[in-house]
Order: structure tokens, then sequence, then C-alpha cells
């Protein structure tokens, strides 16, 4: 089993239990506070702190940096709902819904996991037959593509499993526009219909929609163990997971339903290295016995797969030591590796040969000439 150590095992002991950030030494709490801005999760720490009643036990200057990531995360969920507001506005009148995914299904939920929580976009999901029409209408409201090359049009329309990223002209806001939660050249297929005929109300807020608590929990999953390359933000992805978990692990027979659920949309390989990682890193409850009926189910990895995964995963997800300032040999070759492996779980071979030539000769043809001839002399 991976052993975090150093100001990730610190990190990740206080959001355990939040009582274990006070055992700590003034320069481990700076190493602390240090690797969680960097992963994203300062204004999160602070709420967890402030839950547990120990923010007053605090010295003044670990207040004064926890109180200002928590003002920009504040400011993050008013611009969020803002843009959902805006998008209802957009769609006032065509009969589309409003389907949230990811952190602004978890703002507008109101989950405990959403507060402090930094939301870089608005994703939502559609049928394939509503995506045009949404496009126009949010077109018309100010959205405009980010992704002009043709070839990136075609990339996006014909393989991927959303539109190029939409962009408002005038505030800068993302908008993603997604008809399935992972991409239509990749190996596995989860059925899109099955996720809208499940999707359930937002409480409090008319027109508003989100996935089903069961599919929430596997779409995050799917995100980071499939479609990810564990890169920026994988930290908080894990913790997001960690929190849906524990939020409803009490319900009854929640684990014999969520593989069920894995089952029927065919993500038992992201369910099982979600269940995997989350029990060796966050150390949730999670019997080693479903781990095995996940496995050998059909759907799980083989076991050279689970043995690179337990090695590269711990080392590419977790934050480095602060005063490192590039990430290392070992780190960044566990993270280039898990890169190719995202692509591979992505496109079948000879379509992924086509797309990373085509973006190889793309980013050549634009390197300034000073970079090309610096980089043929190596």
């Amino acid at each position: 089993m991976f052993l975090a150590t150093g100001p990730a095992a610190w990190l990740l002991a206080t959001w355990r239990q939040p009582a274990h950030f006070l055992t700590l030494t003034v320069e481990q709490k700076d190493l602390v506070l240090r690797v969680a801005r960097r992963a994203g999760l300062l204004a999160s720490l602070r709420y967890a702190l402030e839950q547990a009643g120990l923010l007053d036990a605090l010295s003044v200057r670990v207040q004064d940096v926890l109180e200002g990531a928590w003002m920009i995360a504040l400011e993050h969920e008013r611009s969020l709902r803002w843009e959902v507001n805006r998008i209802q506005r957009a769609f006032y009148g065509t009969g589309v819904p409003v389907i949230l995914l990811k952190g602004a299904a978890y703002v507008m939920l109101d989950l405990p996991l959403a507060k402090g929580r930094l939301v870089a976009d608005v994703d939502i999901l559609l049928s394939r037959e509503d995506l045009p029409l949404a496009e126009d209408s949010l077109r018309q409201h100010g959205w405009i593509t980010t992704k002009r090359d043709s070839y990136d049009q075609y990339y996006y329309r014909e393989w991927m499993h959303e539109l190029p990223p939409l962009r408002h002209r005038h505030r800068l806001t993302e908008l993603d526009l997604h008809h399935a939660i992972l991409p239509c050249s990749g190996r596995l297929h989860p059925d899109s219909a099955r996720l809208l005929a499940a999707v359930e109300p937002v409480q409090h807020v008319s027109g508003v929609w989100t996935l089903a608590p069961l599919d929430r929990i596997l779409h995050a999953m799917s995100q980071l163990f499939y479609d990810s390359d564990f890169g920026q933000g994988g930290l908080r992805d894990l913790l997001d997971l960690d929190a849906l978990l524990r939020h409803d692990l009490d319900k009854q027979d929640f684990w014999g339903r969520l593989v069920i659920r894995a089952r029927e949309l065919d993500l038992l390989l992201p369910l099982y290295y979600a269940l995997y990682f989350l029990r060796t890193l966050c150390q949730i409850p999670i019997p080693s016995t479903l781990l095995d009926e996940v496995r050998m189910s059909g759907g799980g990895p083989g076991w050279l797969s689970r043995a690179w995964m337990a090695w590269l995963v711990p080392l590419a997800l977790l934050p480095v030591h602060p005063e490192q300032r590039k990430d290392g040999i070992v780190v960044g070759t566990a993270r280039w590796l898990l890169y190719l492996r995202s692509h591979w779980l992505r496109m079948p071979p000879g379509l992924l040969l086509v797309h990373l030539t085509r973006k190889w000769v793309k980013k050549w043809h634009w390197l300034p000439k000073r970079q090309k001839q610096n980089l043929g002399g190596r």
C-alpha cells in the first residue's frame, strides 16, 4: 500500500481529521498551506477547519492566509451562480434543459464539498439532438468558440464528448457543452440516454438539473481515472470523490447499487481504480471484497495495469514538496506515462497516431525560429 509522506501526507491527514493541523509545527503548517494553495484546496481547508471549530486556535497569520483564499472562493461561487442564471436566460423558451455537471452541480446543490471549491468553468450535459439549438442560443447571448482551427472543430465534434469550449465575449467565462461523459472515440461508452433519464431537479432553483447521486459519483470517477492525465487539479478531484462517497456511504446498500450502476453504464474500470485509490490514499473504509468483485466482474483491470497504476498515480496525483520548482524525473515520467494512457484510452491507435502527429506538426510550425534552432541543435 502506498503511503504519502511529507506535506502531502500532512494535508491528507488534515483533510481526514482537521485537528491534525494543530499538531504540526509552524514550518509544517506553512508547507501544508503552500501545498494546499498549489492544489487549489486552500479555501476548502479553511472550511474544514471552520466546521471543526478550529479557526480561532490558529495564528493570526494563518487565519489571514485562509481568509484571503476564502474570499476568492466566495467570488468564484457568486460568479458561477450568475453564469448559471445567464445560461438559463439563454435557453429560455427553447425547451433545452440546464443539466449541470461536476463543480457547477456541486455548488448549485449546496454540497459540503463545494464550500471553498474553485470552479474554472461551467459544464452542462445535453442530448445530441439539442446541441445545435443550444449552441445557436448561446451564440446569440454572447458565447463564442475558443477553437478557430478547422481541425480542432472537427476533432471535438466528431471524436469527443463535448463541443469546442465556449467563452463569453464580455465576461470571459467558459462553458462546455457535453453530449456524453466520455469521448465517443474511446473504449468505454456510457449510455447518455440512461444518464439523462435519471437526472434530478435542483431544489429551489427552477429549471436546473443535475445527474442522479450515483451518476455524479461515477462521472467524477470516470473523469479522473479514465479521461484524465492526473495533472493540475488531480488531487482536488480525488478529494471531491472522497467527499461525495462519504456523503452517501450510510445510504442503504450503497456499495451494491454503485457497482450495479457502474455495470449498467460500462464504468467498472474507473470504478475499480477510484475505489482502490480512495482506500489507499484517503483511507475510506472500502471492503477489499468489493474491489475483488469489481475486478472479477469482467470490466476491471488486469494485474499488470493494476501494478503500473499503483505506482504511477500517487506520484502524479500528490503534490510535490513546495521547495521543488520542478516535478523531477520520476514524477515527470509518471505524469508523461499517464498522459499517454489518457490518450490511448481516448482513441484507437490509428486515430491517436494521426492526432498526435497533427498536434506535433502544428506546435513545431508555430514555434519561433530561434526556438526551433535551439531544439534542432540538441
